[in-house]
């Protein structure tokens, strides 16, 4: 075998490999990236309601904070593949005070709030599926995604500055009970 002819049989392996892997095994990478990028963080489900064991940034901070956010992955070919989960960061998230209820469930409800949104993002893909637009880019998506986040705080700033955070939490948790049950 003279050295074209293993040069052209390592480049069809290579090619072959590719090609194997970019029909067969592309999904389970994906997972696999998925799964990691949630390992250490709390997904959304109607059943799991936080505890303080959940917030478990250490660093000596007074006062709450609840980190939320929306993990999303998509895929523009046709047909759109999209999933996204709204996520908890223990890591991130502290609170001073455990003996306050009122911090637990403005917690939650933050949580909740953004689920609320991340749903409307999924039924506007939704609807763009059954659209008959060919084309969307990746950065598609991304705006999306950042723009219902940026929705979500700004309704999450209103509670924030609210002159009686007591009657506005209850306004919240209305609304969540309505669109989540």
């Amino acid at each position: 075998m003279n050295r074209i002819q293993k040069t052209l049989i390592i480049g069809f392996l290579i090619i072959s490999g590719f090609i194997v892997f970019r029909i067969f095994l592309m999904g389970y990478y994906y997972d696999f990236l998925e799964y990691w990028t949630l390992r250490d963080k709390i997904v959304w489900t109607e059943s799991n309601k936080l505890s303080w064991e959940d917030f478990s940034n250490t660093i000596d901070k007074e006062g709450l904070y609840a980190k939320v956010g929306l993990s999303s992955r998509y895929n523009v070919d046709d047909p759109i593949l999209f999933r996204s989960k709204t996520v908890f960061i223990p890591k991130e998230s502290y609170v001073s005070d455990t003996s306050d209820s009122f911090n637990l469930r403005v917690s939650q409800a933050k949580f909740d709030l953004l689920e609320i949104y991340r749903r409307q993002m999924a039924r506007e893909v939704d609807s763009l599926r059954a659209g008959s637009v060919d084309y969307y880019k990746p950065s598609d998506f991304k705006e999306m995604n950042e723009r219902y986040y940026d929705l979500f705080e700004s309704e999450w700033e209103g509670f924030r500055n609210a002159e009686n955070e007591s009657d506005y939490l209850e306004k919240i948790e209305k609304k969540i009970q309505l669109e989540l049950k």
